[in-house]
């Protein structure tokens, strides 16, 4: 039987693996019909079509930063109620010859109805590794 850990880190298996193809439909199947996005400047939120299209939008920002090749390792996960976990990413967007372009953490709530979903995530790291790089987001 697999754990819960095993449980997400298959789940972001496939969620690097939709950002390495570039397809946003898959990873924005990986989403609750509505995510949260809390932020340093106020906290918002996306319903699926919407963030399909944001999906597609930061995939084409990080082909121009360089990124050939987007590296996501699970860090920690647990269960934090029954079908709900949080998991801690550590993230790496390689370039060419596997350049790093910029590095990052990501903490995620997931809920598990069907299946695994983010329901959350906090971004700060990210966002301020690209604005560290000088890149316009």
């Amino acid at each position: 039987m697999m754990t819960i850990q095993d449980e997400i880190a298959a789940f972001f298996v496939s969620y690097v693996d939709a950002f390495a193809r570039g397809d946003a439909d898959a990873l924005s199947e990986l989403w609750e019909p509505v995510g949260l996005f809390p932020s340093p400047t106020g906290n918002f939120a996306m319903d699926r079509q919407a963030f399909r299209n944001h999906c597609a939008t930061l995939m084409d920002f990080y082909r121009k930063q360089g990124v050939v090749r987007p590296v996501g390792e699970l860090l920690t996960s647990a269960e934090l109620f029954p079908d709900v976990a949080e998991a801690r990413m550590a993230y790496r967007m390689l370039g060419e010859g596997d350049e790093l372009i910029a590095d990052w953490e990501h903490v995620y709530i997931l809920r598990r109805t069907d299946s695994w979903r983010v329901t959350l995530t906090i971004a700060d790291a990210e966002m301020a590794a690209w604005t560290a790089r000088g890149a316009q987001l």
